[in-house]
């Protein structure tokens, strides 16, 4: 029972960590800029990380819809995930990525609230 809650939550948990990865990295950059410290952070990297909990978010709303058999939250989560792969790995456009980062959360909250 316990892979079944986590496969419920795997949309939410995804793009969750997909914010995190691409907002919360760019924040830890700012605060230890600000206190003098630099690192250095690998782009590919970085945008591979955004782009495969992406794709993990797109798995799990596969799954939402397994469960609730409605089209569009996995519809709008993968338009969201391929306008975040595009910015990550094409051309960058912080517009174009945030929108797409808004329709991948969208369709994961959307998917979360069809299966409660």
């Amino acid at each position: 029972m316990k892979s079944k809650a986590h496969s419920r939550n795997l949309a939410a948990i995804g793009a969750l960590l997909s914010l995190i990865v691409c907002y919360g990295t760019l924040g830890m950059i700012g605060i230890l800029g600000t206190l003098g410290i630099a690192i250095a952070i690998n782009n590919s990297l970085w945008a591979g990380a955004i782009v495969a909990f992406a794709s993990v978010a797109v798995i799990g709303l596969g799954f939402g819809f397994l469960y609730h058999h409605k089209v569009w939250p996995i519809m709008i989560g993968t338009a969201g995930a391929a306008i975040i792969t595009y910015v990550m790995l094409v051309q960058y456009d912080r517009v174009i990525e945030f929108s797409g980062f808004i329709l991948l959360s969208f369709a994961a909250l959307w998917d979360w609230r069809l299966k409660r």
